[in-house]
């Protein structure tokens, strides 16, 4: 009987025990699990923090507007409109925020004026507080839209006159690069004679001789009562001129739309805008040939202007003068291609007597 209560007893022991593992054992593992889960969400926060460190800019958390109450709701959102829909240019170095979820973003966190007015006067903006009255209320409402306009005004300011000073650099720029090229072009300049070595037959009508000189055809005006004498003695006639570096410009269109023609008063093959610039290759009459995208072109003299640019590796000649051997006479030289290459249109003559440029009107 003693046994019985012996084995009975310990097998009570064994159950309790056994109730008393198990029972710690299921305890235990939700701290585990809680512990790893909190473990797991830090290790994650961490690394949050640690990718929003290493972006290429900062994130900038602005509070949204507190709305007002709802007996003021429509008298300050209206007010607000007028201002808050305009943007204000913003610089790179002012306010950046990366795009959420990207590793590199390029875009520019730009203010509004209701933020950047906001930032000048934060108590201004506080949402209404419960012992101001509704008329004080309004009276900063009023105020801050006030403020709003003063910071539009202002910026708007500010950005005219940094327009202005990048205009007045560019002007100041454009004019000591030409000054620069004409000096060097100066510099170039130097007396030349030659001796010509063929005349062409003498025009009566026009009283000119044909010569050619440096592969460039000239016309001398030569009075009938000296023409015989002077192509008699050729041979002994001197021309002296000046010779250059020849510059070089460029075509730049000054209204808003141009037309580009194949040939002056031809087809239209294009249409160039305001401050688009074109290599210049020679003036015919009233338009201007040019480089256009690899392929010549003319514009007419009222949609542009030329503009120096740089120096040719190649002279002209100017101021050219044949001399009479005998008389001592000085006739003009002129070159040919300054001469009229094709008849005057009276369309496009019109055009350059009024002023009128040919292309679409300025809009």
């Amino acid at each position: 009987m003693r046994m019985m209560k012996k084995i009975i007893s310990i097998k009570l022991s064994i159950s309790l025990l056994s109730m008393v593992i198990l029972f710690s054992c299921s305890s235990v593992k939700p701290n585990l699990e809680t512990q790893m889960t909190s473990n797991s969400g830090a290790s994650g926060k961490g690394n949050k923090e640690k990718k929003q460190k290493s972006g290429s800019g900062y994130v900038l958390t602005i509070k949204a507007p507190v709305k007002p109450s709802d007996d003021l709701k429509n008298y300050s959102e209206n007010q607000e409109k007028e201002v808050i829909n305009n943007v204000v240019e913003v610089k790179p170095n002012e306010v950046l925020e990366p795009n959420k979820g990207d590793s590199y973003s390029n875009s520019i966190r730009v203010k509004t004026v209701y933020e950047l007015a906001m930032d000048a006067n934060p108590p201004m903006f506080l949402p209404h507080d419960e012992f101001e009255t509704a008329s004080e209320y309004k009276q900063r409402v009023t105020e801050q839209v006030k403020l709003m306009k003063e910071i539009v005004q202002m910026t708007s300011q500010k950005m005219e006159i940094k327009n202005a000073q990048r205009s007045q650099v560019a002007k100041e720029k454009e004019l000591s690069n030409t000054k620069m090229i004409e000096s060097l072009m100066a510099e170039s300049s130097s007396s030349v004679e030659f001796t010509p070595t063929d005349i062409g037959r003498y025009n009566p009508e026009n009283e000119t001789f044909p010569v050619i000189l440096h592969d460039t055809q000239y016309q001398i005006s030569v009075p009938r009562e000296e023409a015989r004498t002077f192509k008699a003695n050729f041979k002994s006639v001197k021309i002296k001129g000046i010779k250059q570096l020849r510059p070089k410009y460029d075509v730049s269109i000054n209204v808003s739309k141009a037309h580009i023609r194949s040939r002056p008063n031809g087809s239209i093959v294009g249409i160039a805008s305001r401050g688009e610039q074109f290599e210049h290759v020679q003036d015919e009459d009233e338009w201007f040939k040019l480089n256009y995208k690899g392929q010549f072109g003319f514009t007419h003299v009222n949609n542009a202007e030329l503009k120096l640019v740089d120096i040719a590796n190649e002279y002209e000649y100017h101021d050219m003068v044949a001399i009479h051997p005998t008389t001592g006479s000085m006739f003009a030289m002129i070159s040919v291609d300054k001469l009229v290459k094709a008849p005057l249109n009276l369309a496009s003559r019109k055009l350059h007597e009024s002023g009128q440029p040919d292309g679409p009107k300025d809009q």
